[in-house]
């Protein structure tokens, strides 16, 4: 089944499932004086033909109330493919709660500098200064990771284009440097997973430039001298198709005010690692600078949007399954680790065999985005076995180490759910048992790698 054709099922079994059928009667209603209206304007103009039809579309509805109603739902304009608002935090409604989370000085190198990453008013500030040193003590990081809509998280899924867009206001301070200084990144989850896109801070002698890269196989998509874009808002537009080279492509557009600097498009690209992809924003640099650019500094975000090119306007729907209250054999329910979702999340046996089982609902038949949400400090990878009523869908599947026990970290797997209750099992399947396991999320409808 296509993805449009599955959201299209989506609506109408949401329809059904979650508005009653109270609900879906009440709909011709409204589509009744719409059509009758259009009729009688029609009869007006001597149109017949025009008017017969009309009639015999109330007809129908009257016929088939439900029926018709999908019908002029899926007439209306932004029922059309184009671009469609998913994510639109606001910092003062919103704050952090906008993002997945939080890599604010995670050594705990400064202290006294905390928070690094906080709301000001309209827009999210990063302050980056000379004492911090991220894990990696030769680079410095203060990001925020992922984006979260309604309290979800926000799946870029093979197949699938996006575009985000932002105003940024860059100091004289954040200066570009001989080494990498990233204020952007497109990546996949994972701790030490490497960038697929990055926006940088790029020196070439004694010029200084913001550059948009695609990293496997370093594509420069293109280059804007950045002194004069300091120390006021410009706005960024980024735009990618996600998949394998050559499927994937990249569109980078900054503006200055009424001035576009750049708008250029590179496509034949790899824009695609694996799971999921997921923005970044911030400052993450590295200290091996040779030009003396590196000094205290900030960096402001504001008017983050981030829209998918779709047939509909009405997101996917995601699910949300406590690790806690699913049925769980060798591991108990904890909440000593913060960061978590619900009440708790589930401490695996240091042993093999060990599972936490799901009974999740699909409202339609077809692929499925599942992101496991996980914790992992420890240096060793815990593989886990998922199944999906009955059938392994992913041996082995890895659960790498995370920066600490309240980083909780997701593996996305695409996989196809039968219309009513699924059943999904995660196992460990070595000594050292599976990872703290907080929740599973369940998106429908999801595009199939």
């Amino acid at each position: 089944m296509t993805a449009p054709a599955q959201r299209r099922r989506l609506t109408v079994a949401l329809v059904v499932a979650l508005l009653a059928a109270s609900v879906a009667l009440a709909q011709p209603a409204l589509a009744q004086p719409a059509l009758a209206q259009a009729a009688s304007a029609q009869a007006a103009s001597a149109q017949a033909a025009s008017a017969q039809a009309a009639s015999a579309r109330i007809a129908s509805t009257q016929a088939a109330p439900a029926q018709a109603a999908v019908q002029a739902y899926r007439r209306l304009p932004w029922e059309r493919p184009g671009w469609k608002l998913r994510w639109s935090p606001r910092p003062e409604r919103d704050g952090l709660r906008a993002f997945e989370h939080i890599e604010d000085d995670r050594a705990g190198s400064d202290p006294a500098g905390a928070p690094h990453i906080f709301v000001e008013g309209d827009h999210y500030r990063f302050n980056m200064n000379m004492n911090v040193r991220d894990t990696s003590p030769d680079r410095q990081r203060n990001e925020v990771r992922g984006n979260k809509s309604w309290d979800h998280a926000l799946n870029l899924l093979t197949g699938e284009t996006w575009r985000f867009t932002y105003s940024m206001y860059i100091p004289d301070t954040l200066k570009a440097t001989t080494s990498f200084s990233h204020i952007m990144q497109m990546k996949m989850p994972g701790t030490g997973s490497l960038p697929i896109i990055v926006e940088s801070l790029r020196r070439y002698g004694t010029v200084q430039k913001m550059e948009l890269k695609v990293a496997q196989g370093d594509v420069l998509v293109g280059a804007v001298d950045l002194e004069p874009l300091q120390n006021h808002w410009v706005d960024i537009e980024f735009e990618m198709k996600i998949g394998d080279a050559p499927d994937g492509s990249v569109r980078w557009v900054v503006r200055d005010g009424a001035r576009t600097v750049i708008d250029n498009t590179t496509a034949g690209v790899d824009t695609w690692m694996g799971d999921r992809v997921r923005a970044k924003w911030g400052i993450y640099r590295s200290l091996g600078d040779k030009s003396g650019s590196l000094q205290d500094t900030y960096m402001l975000i504001k008017n983050l949007r981030a829209y998918q090119w779709s047939d509909t306007f009405i997101p996917p729907v995601n699910l949300r399954y406590e690790a806690e209250r699913a049925t769980i054999r060798d591991g108990v329910v904890e909440n000593a680790s913060g960061g978590y979702t619900g009440s708790g999340y589930v401490n695996y046996a240091d042993a093999a065999g060990g599972y936490v089982e799901w009974k999740v609902f699909a409202f339609c038949d077809g692929p499925a985005a599942l992101n496991l949400w996980y914790a992992n400090a420890t240096t060793t990878v815990r593989p886990m076995d998922i199944t999906v009523n009955g059938t392994v869908i992913a041996p082995g599947l890895a659960f790498d180490r995370t920066p600490a026990w309240n980083d909780w970290e997701t593996r996305t797997l695409i996989t196809n759910l039968h219309a009513g209750v699924n059943i999904i099992r995660a196992t460990a399947t070595t000594a050292a048992g599976g990872p703290n396991l907080d929740s599973l999320e369940v998106q429908q409808p999801a595009t199939e790698s």
